[in-house]
C-alpha cells in the first residue's frame, strides 16, 4: 500500500464518480452500511468484494490495491509473494498468470482462525478446494461445511461467504472466472 489507507483510497474514488454509497452499494452488490464501515477503515474488504467496487468506480482494481504480478506460467512454493489487503485477516499468494484470452485466476488464501467474509455475488463461477483447516461456504442460505481435500464449485453470481470454523489457520486453493489481478498480460 501507498501512503493511502483502502478506506482513503475507496472514498476518493467514489466522490470522484459522484457516486452515493447507496449507488455503489447497489451497483456492487454490497451493502451502503459495509462501504461506510470500508470507507473507515472499520472493516476488511475481500479481493471479490474489491473487484466489484470497482468496476462500479470505473477504476482499475490495481488503483485501489496492490498484487504482485506473476509473469511466467509456473509458480513455486516458496517463490511466491504472499500479500494482504489492508484490514482483512487473509493473506494471498497469487498462482494464476495473465495472457490474452484467459478465463481462469487462482489464488491459494491462508485464512485466519475466526474469520469471515462478507456477503457477496460476482460474475462468474468459483471452485474452491480445502487444502487444510475447517471452513464453511454459505451459498444462497446453504451452508455447505469443508475439511481438508473437500471442495465447493458454484455460480458466483449467487450470493455467497466464507467462513474458518476451525480452531486453526485453513488454507484453500481459490480458482475463479472473475477477473482477480489488473496486469497485463505477459508478452
Amino acid at each position: 500500500m501507498t501512503a493511502d489507507r483502502i478506506g482513503e483510497r475507496l472514498r476518493r474514488y467514489r466522490r470522484a464518480a459522484k457516486k452515493t454509497l447507496r449507488q455503489i452499494a447497489s451497483e456492487s452488490g454490497l451493502t451502503a452500511s459495509f462501504l461506510s464501515q470500508a470507507e473507515r477503515n472499520l472493516t476488511g474488504v475481500s479481493i471479490s468484494s474489491l473487484v466489484n467496487i470497482a468496476k462500479s468506480l470505473n477504476v482499475p482494481l490495481n488503483a485501489l490495491f496492490d498484487q504482485p504480478s506473476q509473469a511466467q506460467p509456473d509458480s513455486h512454493d516458496g517463490e511466491r509473494v504472499r500479500y494482504t489487503i489492508e484490514g482483512q485477516p487473509l493473506a494471498y499468494e497469487r498462482l494464476s498468470s495473465s495472457f490474452p484470452g484467459n478465463l481462469i485466476n487462482a489464488v491459494k488464501m491462508n485464512i485466519s482462525v475466526g474469520y469471515q467474509s462478507e456477503l457477496i455475488s460476482h460474475d462468474g463461477s468459483e471452485f474452491s478446494y480445502v487444502l487444510s483447516g475447517q471452513i464453511v461456504y454459505t451459498i444462497e442460505g446453504r451452508q455447505y461445511p469443508l475439511g481438508p481435500g473437500d471442495s465447493v464449485h458454484f455460480d458466483a453470481t449467487k450470493t455467497h461467504c466464507l467462513a474458518n470454523v476451525g480452531d486453526g489457520p485453513a488454507e484453500v486453493l481459490t480458482i475463479t472466472t472473475m477477473g482477480l489481478f489488473d496486469d497485463r498480460p505477459a508478452s
